[in-house]
């Protein structure tokens, strides 16, 4: 066993929470034994076997409860949890985590984080069907989104961001809108290179068959138009000069 496998299981029985519970004794200082527990849950919660995903749950939870003073463990662990029951589709419990990491955004900084928090916050309203929230759901994605600093460096995250405000914007009934959203998408899927020559998966877009097919009917405004859930007050107004920065970083050009 090295050095670091100890707190890297992919595989959970009594003799390795032994184990683990062991070195995780010994080892120093709270932000270490934060750590460790975060990273061995993270290999749980990617695990295929619920009885594993569970105990990576439990372990996160500790970290979270056992550890508060250890906020770039805890906020971590705050949105792999929301990933992991957003990709399980608990909508509920993802959308608890992902508001966390949101207010962290508005209090504190993204570091510790993907940086992403607010938007999948807002994937997880749209997912949901919270017609209520949709407009929160565009302000946390947009100005608010800007605001906080809020930065899409890479490629797939420029696809992500595009793609889920095309949708959000045709939920919303703003046809037009969500149509440059989609082009721009659509745009970004033909990038095949990586951006980082030494890393070659780095930005690299894996967008499937429906995904593409879907940004194409937005694009051509072919969807049925939604009837837009209410006409938007002047504080929830598409502000040009943030839309005009977040089209310019998915771009490259001035919209």
């Amino acid at each position: 066993m090295s050095k670091d496998d100890w707190y890297r299981n992919t595989e959970w029985n009594d003799q390795t929470e032994s184990e683990f519970e062991a070195r995780l004794k010994r080892s120093r200082g709270n932000y270490n034994k934060a750590q460790y527990l975060r990273i061995q849950a993270s290999y749980l919660l990617d695990s295929q076997k619920t009885e594993n995903q569970k105990k990576g749950i439990q372990l996160m939870e500790r970290v979270i409860n056992d550890y508060p003073e250890e906020t770039f463990s805890t906020i971590h662990g705050h949105e792999q949890l929301g990933d992991y029951y957003l990709k399980n589709g608990n909508y509920e419990q993802a959308e608890k985590y992902f508001r966390i990491v949101t207010d962290h955004y508005h209090s504190n900084t993204r570091s510790g984080t993907t940086g992403l928090a607010d938007l999948k916050l807002s994937e997880t309203i749209l997912l949901s069907d919270q017609e209520e929230k949709l407009q929160e759901a565009y302000e946390l994605s947009t100005l608010k989104f800007d605001e906080t600093g809020g930065h899409l460096l890479m490629n797939d995250q420029k696809f992500y961001y595009a793609t889920l405000m095309a949708n959000l914007c045709l939920r919303m009934g703003e046809i037009e809108e969500a149509s440059e959203y989609a082009n721009s998408a659509l745009q970004l899927s033909t990038i095949t290179e990586p951006q980082f020559s030494r890393h070659k998966t780095a930005g690299i877009i894996n967008a499937d068959k429906n995904t593409i097919d879907r940004l194409r009917k937005i694009k051509e405004k072919s969807l049925a138009t939604t009837t837009p859930i209410s006409k938007r007050v002047d504080s929830g107004k598409r502000n040009d000069y943030t839309f005009n920065k977040l089209w310019s970083r998915l771009t490259g050009k001035r919209f």
